[in-house]
């Protein structure tokens, strides 16, 4: 039986690792030699876990946003019709913010002035799986493709219309009723009201005016989009959410705090190991890209101790979106007193960047980078191949945005104008797969 406590109760052992970089050493990496190196990085939600914290491993930075800075959320990666609910809330006893809460009413009039005590038992949750469904997206028929929970897509107008009525209740108690009404063209545009139909707004949704997040947060208290997402994209979020947990053979959702996996990042979980040894290779096959999959137990509380304990043989391994491998695993979590935790982590290269001797791509490179309108990519074909060449162009997340059969190339030198003109400022991944190894480069395009 999982005894249930609310972490904020306690306060962990002291944090006794200072951020401090330790000796070089060389590993082999799928028959490439790297230089790896192991470095520390805190990252926190704040104390009472009142806060929300985007997580760049590379750049060993976090964005932190309070958890009520938004209430829903749409996803604005192409062909997603998602719409999430934010579920973070603190620590009762470090007065924290409740939770926002959705409802059922399994009605499509809008008009109706629900009753939400009729709707207790059809409360509605995130599936903490993937960026691209939430709550909202939770009443779809799974053995219906075409249906996304609040609307269903019509596959003549290539829309997706939807009349289904939630309730929702506010961090402040107030309940609204809320129909997400069509996406089409790229455009979310739903409304919503009091419960008695007083102040009905109506609001859109451009996903193209949040090209590079994924996802576009809206607050009800301001009546618009929140920007709270790093510019980049992100490689993990630290944050309070609902885990379904067993409670004596009973699922509930329960508040727990712990970590997701950012958009296009894939992670394995590497059990009974030494992480300062165990290698990618043996956990490469395993890498997942459900997003709890470090989720919240890496840490757990004894009772006996009244203190949090991590696991000192788990490691994970994490594929961000641009094909980097880190290992990292912690060594501290600090509870509810400052929401800190301590990762240690170990940069293991680009995955598509390492190959063998008989690889048909000598070299690879982008320039100008940063570029403004015009890019040249400028690649060496050292081996026979077969006569095929892919060019890919992806967003910061991994989302592909173009693909193109390179027409002419050659063994030896090769030079190709890149497409980026239309492109808006950002970062994005430009990849070659030749004899169907992929071969990856960054870019940045600038105003």
């Amino acid at each position: 039986m999982l005894i249930l406590i609310d972490a904020c109760m306690y306060s962990s052992l002291k944090t006794f690792i200072m951020k401090k970089q330790i000796l070089l050493f060389t590993f082999l990496f799928t028959a490439g030699f790297l230089s790896a190196q192991t470095d520390f990085q805190l990252i926190s939600v704040g104390a009472g876990y009142n806060l929300q914290s985007f997580v760049d491993i590379s750049a060993g930075t976090e964005n932190q946003s309070p958890n009520d800075a938004w209430d829903i959320a749409f996803n604005v990666g192409p062909g997603s019709a998602g719409v999430l609910i934010n579920e973070s809330g603190g620590s009762s006893m470090g007065q924290g913010l409740p939770t926002i809460e959705l409802y059922d009413t399994g009605s499509d009039d809008f008009s109706m002035t629900p009753d939400p005590v009729v709707f207790e038992e059809s409360q509605l949750h995130n599936l903490e799986q993937s960026w691209s469904s939430g709550a909202f997206n939770e009443v779809a028929d799974p053995a219906d493709p075409f249906d996304f929970g609040w609307g269903s897509y019509d596959v003549t107008n290539h829309t997706v219309s939807g009349s289904h009525v939630y309730v929702l209740k506010l961090r402040s108690g107030d309940y609204l009723k809320v129909q997400v009404q069509t996406l089409q063209s790229g455009t979310f545009t739903f409304r919503y009201a009091n419960l008695d139909g007083s102040n009905e707004e109506t609001k859109t949704i451009v996903k193209a005016d949040h090209a590079g997040n994924a996802l576009a947060y809206f607050s009800f208290a301001s009546g618009s989009t929140v920007d709270i997402e790093p510019a980049g994209g992100f490689d993990l979020s630290y944050l309070r959410y609902k885990a379904l947990l067993e409670d004596g053979g009973d699922p509930i959702h329960y508040p727990v705090t712990g970590i997701l996996s950012g958009p296009g990042v894939e992670v394995v979980q590497a059990d009974g190991v030494d992480p300062e040894t165990v290698d990618f290779e043996t956990y490469e096959s395993e890498l997942s890209a459900e997003l709890d999959i470090i989720g919240h137990d890496w840490k757990d509380f004894d009772l006996g101790t009244f203190s949090w304990v991590l696991p000192a043989d788990r490691a994970y391994f994490v594929k961000t979106a641009d094909n980097n491998i880190w290992k990292i695993w912690f060594l501290d979590f600090e509870g509810s007193s400052t929401g800190t935790a301590t990762i240690e982590k170990e940069d293991l290269g680009m995955l598509s960047a390492v190959v063998d001797e008989n690889a048909p791509l000598e070299s690879i490179d982008v320039f100008p980078n940063p570029v403004r309108t015009q890019a040249q990519l400028v690649f060496s074909i050292k081996n026979t191949f077969n006569n095929q060449v892919n060019l890919q162009i992806s967003d910061s997340f991994g989302r592909l945005l173009s693909q193109t059969e390179l027409q002419g190339v050659v063994q030896g030198l090769n030079s190709f104008n890149l497409p980026v003109d239309e492109l808006a400022s950002g970062m994005y991944y430009v990849t070659l797969i030749v004899d169907n190894q992929p071969f990856t480069e960054r870019i940045v395009i600038f105003d």
